[in-house]
């Protein structure tokens, strides 16, 4: 699984109720105001089947990463986890959604190379 579900997509579809399709899940995300384009799109690559939990459908979320993470990421000797991309990415200069990015990743966890986190 990549870069989880973020905290935008997990607080849109927080308070519905399960079981839920795809579509179901994507007309809530979409009439809700607290959610941007790039989680919809996200949503939209989930996989086509009922859902029973927020945890089933982050499992599903392939959240594309950016030029900018991809970037970062590069100068990361792999093999590592999070504890270490963070150490890495400390005092750095980084933008707030690299870091949120990084920060959402699971704890215990190695990531072998950059496909490990980003689609």
């Amino acid at each position: 699984m990549k870069i989880y579900c973020n905290r935008e997509i997990m607080s849109a579809l927080s308070r519905i109720g399960f079981p839920k399709t795809k579509n179901e899940i994507l007309y809530i995300a979409e009439v809700s105001n607290a959610i941007s384009e790039a989680s919809i799109i996200c949503l939209n690559k989930i996989e086509d089947k009922v859902y029973y939990s927020i945890d089933e459908i982050c499992e599903n979320i392939k959240i594309v990463c950016s030029l900018e993470l991809r970037s970062a990421l590069e100068k990361i000797k792999f093999p590592t986890d999070k504890i270490e991309i963070m150490k890495k990415f400390e005092n750095k200069n980084y933008s707030l959604s690299i870091i949120n990015a990084i920060e959402e990743l699971p704890e215990n966890q190695v990531f072998n190379n950059i496909d490990d986190i980003c689609l």
